[in-house]
């Protein structure tokens, strides 16, 4: 019988400790259902699995030319290499929905759901396919970051030589760009250096470098080009729609790149009701899955939701001291259907039985100011949901691809149909917090 989280902390039992995000050591490991998807060794990380970019944009110009439903359109292209950046829409429904994939270049999983998910609702037929084509309008980035999908070569920028996956985009900071080098989104430690671009967004879509007072900024002392920058609520351009718990928001992004100045004016045109960020995890299991007879499964996925000071004392997160009340800036009701948006991910799961596709554990939500998420669906009241399906590809390369493609497809999927018919409002958005929250595991076979 799993615990029910929320009744368990509201009838005040919880005890410190409880319900905490715990890495294991490889002395442990024996505890865990081995069935993976591990990747025992770097040999077998093997990235002619995925589509790269070139793969990606053929295959999106085919949807187009062949399905009056599709619209495809370049919006951007990335800081190194110079590769598209493309948006597919799909649908002509009141409801806006936005969909942002691989923004790490080792998190593809995403991008392989969305041409599936695209296959189906341009090709396909039925009630459900056209209540999801009527009702909605869905705009879907595939694939935010192909610097990182696609680095091949030792600069990554090359068509010959290593096709390796990595988290971020490649570019220099040059000094024109910011009045110091953002700390918290800049790799400068890699080879190239980059960004990792989700910690890149602008709270302030209008935001530009250099019109800040030189005091936002926190500088390292012994580096004095590198600092992060925090920004006084007073000047977010935003109305605070659930309490005023911050006095500055801290580490929030400058939008400088141009992946995710693509993003942003994605998003604010899309003017979405509802917006999903697909990612990936470490190594987790579901901490509830297990018996006296059998031990834990790993988790397929973890999803998490934004919300603010209206429930944050629910959740059982309280290992970051970052978590502090939560993204203020979100109404309660985006608050709420973010927690259904979450929430219906676990219960669909249920359908599959006791088995991996339904080890969906809740991972601990706290605001990053310069992401997607926080940064971007305050600008319209967006619902917010995260999906981080297991290990980065270059953890284990494509083995158990077909898992976590089926586990995205079969999630995003059953979100377009709630929100079409409406059923999303059914889920109690309180069984959020009955998620049980993952475990960090430790990759038995990596010896790296």
């Amino acid at each position: 019988m799993k615990l029910n989280r929320r009744r368990f902390l509201e009838t005040g039992l919880a005890v410190s400790g409880l319900g905490l995000t715990n890495a294991v050591t490889a002395r442990e490991t024996d505890r865990y259902r081995p069935g993976g998807p591990w990747s025992p060794n770097e040999q077998s990380v093997n990235y002619n699995g995925y589509l790269d970019n070139e793969e990606l944009g053929d295959r999106l110009r085919q949807l187009d030319e062949r399905s009056d439903r599709i619209t495809l359109e370049q919006i951007g292209e990335s800081a190194g290499r110079g590769d598209p950046i493309w948006e597919v829409t799909v649908g002509d429904g009141d409801e806006n929905v936005h969909i942002i994939n691989q923004i790490h270049g080792d998190e593809p999983t995403g991008a392989e759901a969305m041409v599936k998910i695209l296959q189906t609702l341009a090709d396909g037929s039925g009630a459900t396919i056209d209540a999801i084509l009527d009702e909605l309008t869905i705009t879907i980035i595939p694939r935010v970051n192909p610097d990182g999908a696609n680095f091949v070569g030792d600069d990554g920028l090359g068509t010959d030589g290593e096709f390796r996956q990595r988290r971020y985009n490649t570019t220099e900071w040059e000094e024109g760009d910011s009045r110091y080098i953002n700390a918290n989104s800049y790799a400068y430690d890699v080879e190239p250096p980059g960004y990792d671009l989700n910690r890149g967004f602008s709270i302030d879509p209008d935001y530009e470098p250099f019109d800040e007072p030189e005091d936002w900024w926190s500088v390292d002392d012994e580096e004095p080009n590198r600092g992060t920058l925090s920004m006084p609520v007073e000047e977010v351009p935003l109305e605070l729609k659930d309490g005023n718990p911050y006095e500055k928001l801290w580490n929030v992004g400058l939008n400088i790149n141009p992946e995710t100045q693509a993003v942003t004016e994605s998003f604010l045109e899309a003017d979405p009701d509802w917006a999903i960020t697909h990612h990936h995890q470490g190594p987790t299991i579901d901490p509830e899955s297990g018996n006296q007879s059998a031990p834990e499964w790993q988790s397929i996925m973890s999803v998490m939701a934004p919300f603010g000071p209206t429930y944050i004392g629910l959740d059982s997160v309280d290992y970051a001291p970052y978590v502090g009340q939560g993204n203020p800036f979100l109404s309660v009701d985006a608050q709420t259907r973010s927690l259904q948006l979450n929430g219906l991910v676990a219960d669909e799961m249920e359908q599959f039985g006791q088995g991996r596709f339904n080890t969906i554990t809740r991972y601990g939500y706290g605001p990053l100011w310069g992401s997607y998420l926080d940064a971007l669906c305050p600008q319209t009241d967006a619902a917010g949901a995260l999906y981080e399906v297991s290990h980065q590809s270059d953890d284990r390369g494509h083995k158990a691809l077909g898992t976590m493609v089926k586990a995205t497809v079969e999630g995003i999927t059953a979100t377009f149909e709630r929100i079409a018919d409406g059923s999303i409002h059914d889920v109690d958005e309180m069984t959020y917090f009955d998620i049980p929250l993952s475990e960090e595991i430790e990759n038995p076979h990596d010896s790296r």
